[in-house]
């Protein structure tokens, strides 16, 4: 499981450096084989192992085809679907349309969600940890929180 916020930077060729916690872990999981692509509903990218991203694109392979759903989400996720590899010095390249999709300066925060990370303009982040702050006393807490034991 992959997890915490990093700050990171990106370079003059757009590449990231995977940060030193979570390499060992990608090199077991899938030796280094990763794909990335945008978020269907928000301004950041996806970055899975190619194990936990074929799972992934088989479900949504299974969705019925001609619902307006299915057909947004398989042109956004696996339309935009970019295979990447850690390089020796465990970085991977951001290629330019997707760091323009999520609005991808220098400044970055890598963030683990679990089987995978979002990538996130540094700036962006910090905006929408706020809207989501406020969005979140305008509604109910749902049962399946309210009943969650920290």
């Amino acid at each position: 499981m992959f997890r915490g916020v990093h700050n990171l930077t990106v370079d003059a060729k757009g590449r990231l450096k995977v940060p030193t916690r979570h390499q060992v872990q990608i090199d077991e999981i899938c030796a280094g084989q990763m794909v990335l692509s945008i978020h269907p509903d928000d301004p950041c990218l996806l970055l899975y192992p190619l194990k936990d991203w074929q799972a992934l694109e088989e479900k949504v392979s299974a969705l019925p085809s001609l619902n307006i759903h299915t057909k947004r989400l398989k042109r956004k996720l696996i339309g935009h679907a970019t295979d990447c590899e850690l390089d020796k010095a465990a970085r991977i390249l951001i290629p330019s349309a997707l760091r323009d999709y999520a609005n991808i300066g220098k400044k970055i925060i890598l963030s683990g969600q679990g089987h995978n990370f979002e990538l996130w303009d540094e700036d962006t982040w910090n905006e929408q940890l706020n809207s989501l702050e406020a969005l979140s006393k305008k509604e109910e807490i749902p049962i399946e929180i309210s009943q969650l034991s920290l």
